[in-house]
Order: structure tokens, then sequence, then C-alpha cells
């Protein structure tokens, strides 16, 4: 057996070491160095003048509804100046959003007006512009010196994603922000700062990045991983919590879709498309909760149907369909939390009992999650803080580091296992060729004591048949005193090649027929000479070959002592002879004159039997006629097939 290449090896371990211990020493004073330099520069919004005190005017529009068309005019359109009443102000400037609160059609709509002061311009400096870090509410509009400057009527939905950002005009001694809202929703203004354009171009790039690039990359981290998990899920169907992740990946990849659509223009699709967006945080959260208690084997079938049932709920509750005419984000969201809740405290009754190293990473991830989605919550869902980021799609790339960490563990795990199982075979084989190797030694044993068995009953037979048969032919000679000396030597000459010729060893012996018939008559004839037997030789001369030692052996042996039996028996005058091809068979006949026997009545010694054994070995027919006082006839058929047969070799 080849022998199997192990697995790893100690020089492969410590090889494997070196390499591992080498990286880190390598990356982690890179990654520290990356971090220093990145601390060494200094944020551009501080560069720039933060706008602390502004003014503020609420504007009165009636009960318009908003559609896009009415905010496209109403965004145009200036005020009526004569109206104003300015109030002191400090950024951020918000009205929060209510847990649930009734949004009718006709609700009372406002426009907030904040008038921001522009510092005396300085040569050298270039072109001012306005940063702003969020506006939330509806579509915002910059005016300077009473001129409409920029609105975004475009993007207006997801403004609460990119900062505001716009140039002011050369000269300009003031900047109106105006945003319309719906009094029951309310706004946030979050803090707004001015200075150089260049400035203000990298500080909205550097804010940009945390409230709309990271959760776009957050995004392509979701569908990775909803990706992985439904291929990891066709691979392994048996396995449920890969389908669980997927699920979960597609639902964050759903709830992601906000930072890179907008709906705005398409009035109907944007309440579609936000109850969608909203459901799927729902989902989010039930399938993170599951997917914990498969990898866990948390076994609360009752938590989980009610976890399943409450978010089919929720999302057909708050279709567009039912036309509730209210806000209920906040509310939801707190349902939300509170579902959130009761699966951690299941995972975490579960990790105290049975504390393992990914349950404990998974209460993490969950409870990480957790507080990301409760400070986005109470910060920007609620208008609280502008100045804020969404943190709660961060809680992707968590939960797909604990996933990868999961699976991690878990392949590992496999790879040991079926390390230690490989072990275990090797063994198990081991033993098995251990055990197979002493049953081959028995049965060699077994195989030599059966060769030596069948030569010692092959011997006893050639004896009995060859040399008894000349023994009992010189006996009955011997009796009758017909044995001079010379006839005497004869015999014993006779014995000596019979025994000379037993002793002979010639796996490849083919010789004619014919051959072996007259090897025969020429040691028979002389003693049937002495016991005053005629022999009639009536045999073809165009007889085939036989095959082989052994056929040519027991053939020899089995008609010597069908001619011992005539001699010893038979008190025969005549012995005939008969050899011929019939019918594709070799036929040979020995017919006697003798007195005969009857072959159902008479007892047969040793002989018969082994005449019929040898017969049966040839694959021939022995047949024996016989009449009392009438002779006998020994008559065997022998197939040419059997006759030129090749025989096996034997090896010991």
């Amino acid at each position: 057996m080849k022998p199997v290449r192990p697995v790893s090896s100690p020089e492969d371990a410590l090889a494997q070491r070196i390499v591992w211990w080498s990286m880190l020493l390598i990356a982690m004073p890179l990654a520290l160095f990356a971090w220093w330099t990145y601390l060494q520069f200094p944020s551009r919004l501080a560069q720039l003048e933060r706008v602390g005190q502004v003014e503020v005017w609420h504007e009165a529009l009636g009960q318009p509804v908003f559609a896009q068309d009415t905010l496209r005019e109403i965004v145009r359109t200036p005020p009526d100046w004569t109206q104003a009443r300015w109030q002191p102000a400090t950024l951020p400037y918000v009205k929060e959003l209510g847990a649930a609160v009734d949004l009718p059609p006709d609700a009372p709509k406002y426009r907030v007006w904040l008038r921001i002061p522009v510092p005396p311009h300085e040569d050298g400096r270039g072109r001012l512009g306005l940063l702003g870090v969020r506006v939330m509410g509806g579509p915002w509009a910059v005016w300077a010196d009473g001129q409409l400057q920029q609105a975004n009527l475009s993007d207006w939905r997801i403004q609460w994603n990119v900062p505001l950002r716009t140039a002011v005009p050369l000269g300009a001694r003031e900047l109106l922000l105006a945003v319309p809202y719906a009094d029951p929703q309310g706004f946030a203004v979050g803090s707004l700062y001015l200075g150089p354009m260049d400035v203000v171009d990298t500080a909205w790039r550097e804010r940009n990045l945390l409230h709309f690039d990271m959760p776009r990359m957050m995004a392509f981290v979701a569908v990775l991983m909803m990706i992985l998990s439904f291929h990891l899920a066709w691979a392994r169907p048996r396995e449920p919590y890969f389908k669980l992740l997927g699920f979960n990946g597609l639902a964050w990849s759903i709830s992601c879709l906000q930072y890179f659509f907008d709906a705005t223009g398409q009035d109907q699709l944007a309440v579609w498309f936000g109850s969608l967006v909203d459901s799927s945080i729902t989902w989010t959260v039930v399938m993170a909760c599951i997917f914990a208690f498969e990898i866990e084997g948390i076994r609360v079938p009752r938590l989980r149907s009610g976890l399943v049932i409450y978010a089919t709920l929720s999302t057909v509750l708050t279709l567009p369909l039912w036309d509730w005419q209210k806000n209920a984000l906040i509310a939801m969201n707190y349902f939300n939390v509170l579902a959130f809740i009761v699966g951690l405290v299941t995972l975490g009754l579960h990790v105290w009992r049975r504390p393992r190293r990914e349950g404990v990473a998974l209460f993490m991830a969950l409870s990480t999650l957790l507080a990301l989605g409760v400070h986005t919550l109470e910060n920007l869902t609620s208008q609280k803080n502008p100045d804020g980021f969404f943190s709660f799609p961060m809680g992707t790339l968590v939960l797909y580091l604990v996933f990868m960490y999961v699976m991690s563990r878990r392949a590992i795990g496999a790879l040991d296992a079926a390390e230690r199982h490989e072990h275990e075979l090797r063994q198990r084989l081991h033993e098995q060729e251990q055990h197979l190797a002493e049953q081959h030694a028995r049965l060699q044993q077994l195989e030599v004591q059966r060769h030596l068995t069948t030569q010692h009953e092959s011997i006893m037979q050639d004896l009995h048949d060859r040399l008894g048969s000349n023994l009992t032919s010189a006996l009955l000679q011997a009796r009758t005193g017909a044995l001079t000396p010379t006839d005497t030597l004869l015999l014993l000459q006779d014995l000596a090649d019979e025994l000379r010729h037993m002793s002979k060893s010639t796996a490849a012996d083919r010789r004619g027929l014919n051959e072996v018939l007259a090897e025969l008559r020429q040691r028979v004839q002389h003693r049937l000479g002495h016991g005053g037997i005629q022999l009639v030789w009536d045999v073809d001369p165009a007889l085939p070959a036989v095959a082989g030692r052994e056929t040519s052996q027991h053939l020899r042996a089995l008609l010597s002592e069908a001619i011992a039996n005539v001699i010893k028996h038979a008190q025969a005058t005549q012995i005939r002879l008969e050899a011929r091809e019939e019918d594709g068979a070799v036929v040979i006949a020995v017919t006697d004159n003798g007195r005969g026997f009857d072959p159902v009545s008479a007892e047969f010694g040793r002989g018969l039997p082994g005449m019929r054994q040898r017969a049966e070995t040839l694959g021939a027919l022995l047949e024996i006629e016989s009449d009392a006082q009438k002779g006998c006839r020994w008559v065997l058929r022998l197939p040419l097939s059997e006759a030129t047969k090749a025989e096996p070799t034997r090896t010991t």
C-alpha cells in the first residue's frame, strides 16, 4: 500500500508560525503608522467658520398637499417679506418627530427660514461657500440677498443623507435657507459652516464619506454576504442558517437601497419605496435573531414563530394600501427594538449557561447592532441630532465579520474533526492490515497443509494403482511358480521404472495419447505374458495428444488399475484394449473373457472408487459392463475438450 503523506508535519507548522509572526510584525507597525498619519491631518471642517447664531422665521403656507409640482412652486416663490417675524436661534435647529403622529394630506404646512449673515469678503480668500451638515424635512433652497441661488428639488427625499453645499455669490451680505415642512412631521437643520469654496468642497467630501459613502459600502457588504450565504445554502441545503443569513443579507440590501435611489418626482412610488425600506429593517432584526438561534442550536419554536408573525404583521399593516395618514416610523422602530431585546435576552441566557466563542461573538455583534440601531433612532430618525450620522448601516459590517468568524471556526472545527477521523481511519487500517497479514499467514499454512494432504492422497492412490497392481501381478506369478530369476529381475526393473516415473515432476508434459498407451503396453505386456493372459491391442494410431502431466498420469493409473483388476480377479485368458475417437471424445475400452462379477452386489476396495475419482477429475465417464461368467468391459469416455485442456500452473 502506498504510504499517505501526513497532512502537516512539525516543520510545516513551524514554517507557518514564522510566516504569520512575520506578517504580524510587519502589518502592525504599518497599520499604526497609517493611523498616526491620518490623525496628523486635521479635519477640513475645523478650518471653516461655524455659524452659531441665526435668525429664524416660520412662514405659514396654509394646507397645500406636498406633491412634486406644489413643492416646486413653493421653493421658487419668494415670501412676503413684510410678514417676516425673525427670532434668534442656535444651530442645530430642529422640531422633533413624534413616535406616531397624524399626517393627513391637509395638515398645516410651513416654511422655516434661517437668516445667515455673511462676513465681509477678504481679498485673497477666493469665493465663499456654505456647508450644511444635514437638512431634514423637505427640499431646501438657498437665497442670497433675496434671490434664489440653489435648490435640491431633484433628490430632496434623500437629502438627509447628502450634506448641503452651495457657493456664496460675490458681494452677498446675507444668505437665507428655506425648508418647507408639514407641521406634524417637523424638520431638522444641522450645523452650518462658511469658508473658502475649496475648503468647503473638501469638508463636504469628508462629511459625505460618513453620511453617504460608508452606508453605500455597507450595502455592497450586504450584497456580498447575501450572495455568499445563498451559495453556501445551495451547496449545503441541510444547514438552514445559511438560508437565514442569506435572507438577512437580502433585507440589509433592500434597506440600503435608500442610499442609491431617489423616487423624487414620483410621489406614489416614493411612498411604496419608503414602506419597503422601513419593513426591511424589521426583517433584518428578526432574521438576525433567528440566525443566532440556529447557530447556537436554541430550540424556541414559539419565539421564532412569534418573531416571524410580528415581522409579517408589521409589513402588512404599514403598507400604503391602508392609507392610515399617520407617521409611525419611530413607534415601529421601538417595537423592533423591543423584539430585538427579547431575542438578545434569549441568546444571552443561552450563552450564559453554555458559553462558546461563537455564541459570545454573536451576542456581542447583536448587542452592537442594537446599540447602533438605538443610536440612529434616538438621534436621526427622531430628528434630535442632525449633526450625527447613521450608524445602523455599520451593523452590516459587524454582522458580516462575525459571520466570517463563526464560519471560519466551524470550518476549522470540521477540518480538525476530519483530521481526527483520518487518524482513526489510518489506525484502523493499520490494524486491519495486521489482521489481514495474520489471516494471510494462516491461509498460507492451511494451503500448504491442504496441498500436502492432496499430495499424500495422490501418492497413496498412485502407489495403489501402479505399484500395487505390479506387485499384485508379481505375487500371483510367484505363487504359481511361474517366475524365473530372469523374470524376477525384469519385474523388479519394472517396479523401479514405475517408481522413478512417479517421482518425475514435469509441469509442461504434453504427450500424444498413443505414446501414453504404448508406454502402458510396454509395462504390462510382460506381466500379462507371465500370467498366461493374451493382450489384444486395437488402438487407433492417430489419437490426439493429452494436455499435461496430471492428465497422462491419471489416465495411465486408471488403465493400470483396470488391467490389474483383471489379473487379480478375473481369471481371464485374454484382455482386449481398444482406443479410438468417437463423437468428440476418446473412447478407451478394456475387455476380458474372465468370470466377470455383478457390479451391484460386488464389494469394492480402494481400487474402483479411486478409478471413479480419477475419471471425475479428468471430466470423463467410466462405465463397467459385466455379468457372471461372461467377462467384464471397462469403458472410459474422455471428451477431447477435457483431454486437450491446459492445466493451471501450481505455485507454492
